[in-house]
């Protein structure tokens, strides 16, 4: 499986493995996000990285900051990525490689990931708090990911408009 994590100011490409309920990385590469190229050059910048450690297409999930909207696979204007405005990444990608394509908020994702791997693991209910280029939150209530009403939930609103 591929990993795209998608922020403000850097990205990273990793390569991982579940094996006997741990997940492993295999690789990893991070790059500085280019602000000055359309958002399907610095997917592609990302594809080509991953294509330097793996040939294994068949399942890539993507972490980017909101708002996104998960359902259908879309990047919609998050504030620290100027003109990535409803890029339809999951789409692309599909149409690339052809695998299975899924794409998640970033606090989200990291919620997921301890919940199933790490300090979360087996708790019914957590919250994994993100502070990076944005702020956001992952929410896990009653043993599932809580997505909220617009996918939402946990996100700190622009404050900047």
């Amino acid at each position: 499986m591929i990993g795209f994590d998608i922020g403000g100011t850097k990205c990273a490409v990793c390569v991982g493995e579940e094996v006997n309920g741990e997940l492993l990385i295999k690789d990893k590469k991070v790059i500085p996000t280019d602000k000055s190229v359309s958002p399907y050059e610095m997917i592609d910048r990302l594809c080509a990285e991953a294509e330097k450690i793996t040939s294994d297409f068949s399942l890539i999930g993507i972490s980017c900051g909101g708002p996104l909207d998960s359902q259908k696979g879309i990047i919609m204007s998050p504030p620290n990525l100027p003109g990535w405005d409803d890029v339809k990444i999951v789409s692309y990608l599909k149409e690339k490689y052809h695998g299975e394509v899924y794409i998640e908020n970033d606090a989200n994702a990291c919620a997921v990931a301890e919940w199933k791997y790490g300090a979360g693991k087996g708790s019914k209910n957590m919250i994994f708090l993100t502070f990076g280029t944005g702020l956001g939150a992952g929410l896990i209530l009653d043993g599932r990911l809580y997505r909220g009403a617009n996918d939402m939930a946990g996100e700190r609103p622009n404050l900047n408009e």
